[in-house]
């Protein structure tokens, strides 16, 4: 069991720093996931109720919460998009084959855009920035390739 545990701990260990790695490379922030925060909370609930006895177990679940807090972060880094979400990944530029930009204004509330990066795969990916669309397109423009479209929509 214990080797078991150990082998958790140096994937969680290398899962952080690799999370760690990427976010450090955003540089137009998405806004936080909170769902990953009640996720947190779920699992330290459920490992709170068993046996504290090693520790292994102890760096396996303070590792594993703290990648499970990490996955709330995401934007559009240097490199590569940063998603965000339970199961955040990173994207290369090169798989995104459109992007539509939807502007949101919320009474006494900055201006946000809701954004939809649509993969090559034609899979989705979501995230909600807190500035105006024009600032954002501009933002995106200087890291995602030319020949990708940027469309603007409305609700």
């Amino acid at each position: 069991m214990t080797g078991l545990l150990i082998f958790l701990d140096i994937l969680f260990i290398a899962v952080f720093v690799f999370n760690l790695y990427w976010q450090a490379q955003i540089v137009i922030p998405a806004k936080y996931k909170i769902s990953c925060v009640f996720w947190t909370l779920f699992f330290a609930m459920w490992v709170w109720t068993g046996p504290i006895n090693s520790w292994p177990y102890i760096i396996m679940v303070a590792s594993f919460l703290t990648i499970t807090l990490m996955q709330g972060t995401g934007g559009i880094g240097t490199k590569r998009l940063v998603t965000n979400g339970f199961f955040a990944t990173v994207v290369n530029y090169q798989k995104i084959a459109h992007v539509t930009l939807i502007p949101v204004q919320v009474l006494n509330t900055q201006p946000q855009v809701i954004s939809i990066f649509t993969m090559v795969s034609r899979q989705n990916i979501q995230m909600t920035f807190n500035r105006s669309v024009n600032e954002l397109k501009k933002d995106l423009r200087k890291v995602i390739p030319q020949n990708i479209e940027i469309e603007i929509s409305q609700l």
